[in-house]
Formats: C-alpha cells, sequence, structure tokens
C-alpha cells in the first residue's frame, strides 16, 4: 500500500503480523496441521485482496509479511479471518483453553529498508529455531518459493 509522506511523495508500506497460539501452545508442529495454515492464509489473503509478501509457520506461531491497497480488506479483519477458519477445520488438542492468543501484533513498516528486514526475518526463523538447517528447506514457510524465483532467501 502507498501513503503519501509529509512531501507528497509515495511511501512504502507494509505489515508484519504475529500471531501466537494461547500459551504458545505447541500445535503446528503437525504437518497436516501447518498445511492447513497455509492454505487458510492463502485463501483468506486472495479474498482480501491483501498481498502476501512472506510467511512461516512454526509449532506455535504465525508471521506474515503482508501489503494492501485501498480496495482491500483491512489487515486486522483478515488476520481474524484466518484464524476463525484454522479453529474450525484444525484438529488441534482439546485442552479447554482458545487456541489463540487474545490479540495479533501489526506492525506497520514505512520503509524498504523495514520491510526487507522483516522479509529476512521470516525467512530465517526456522534456522533460528533450529528446525531447519537453511531458510529454503522449511516446507511452511515462503523461502524456498524466494530460493527457487531468485536463487535466495535474504534481500
Amino acid at each position: 500500500m502507498a501513503a503519501n509522506g509529509e512531501d507528497g511523495t509515495p511511501q512504502h508500506v507494509s505489515y508484519f503480523v504475529t500471531v501466537r497460539t494461547f500459551n504458545c501452545k505447541t500445535v503446528f508442529d503437525d504437518e497436516t496441521r501447518a498445511r492447513t495454515l497455509v492454505d487458510m492464509i492463502e485463501s483468506v489473503r486472495r479474498r482480501s485482496g491483501l498481498k502476501k509478501f512472506a510467511y512461516v509457520v512454526l509449532p506455535d506461531h504465525y508471521h506474515l509479511l503482508l501489503g494492501g491497497s485501498a480496495e482491500s480488506s483491512p489487515v486486522a479483519d483478515a488476520i481474524l479471518a484466518i484464524n476463525r477458519m484454522v479453529e474450525r477445520y484444525v484438529d488441534s488438542p482439546d485442552d479447554g483453553q482458545p487456541l489463540w492468543d487474545s490479540e495479533a501484533d501489526v506492525l506497520v513498516l514505512y520503509s524498504p529498508q523495514a520491510h526487507f528486514e522483516k522479509l529476512n526475518y521470516i525467512h530465517n526463523k526456522p534456522v533460528l529455531c533450529g528446525i531447519a538447517a537453511k531458510p529454503e528447506d522449511y516446507m511452511f514457510s515462503s523461502a524456498g518459493f524466494y530460493f527457487r524465483r531468485y536463487g535466495k532467501t535474504h534481500f
């Protein structure tokens, strides 16, 4: 989404989203659950008109890097839709607790530098968590797409 700065020049705006499971409960370490979450993210993203720059699904949370326009749905509405769909379709542990933490963290990024910093963070997160040796090897991340398309995962 482009916004104008004080001098009237367009600024780059994107959204870095973090959604955690309640009490950091491990839910998406299961391949079927993780794949379902990835599919739900894509489904809602298409319907909402948001641009998906990057994503990663980890055992107890997920990150998205999104962009919007005047015609797209608000990011908060998209996150709520994703979370509700996942609650309906993912067989998660029934321990009487909610699946998701009460609120998603949404950080608005106004510069290309901040955008690429978060993109690189998202792609490297499985390596930082010790669940992948290389970003492009992790199945539930956009890093593999970037690696196949651009030959790299960091920008």
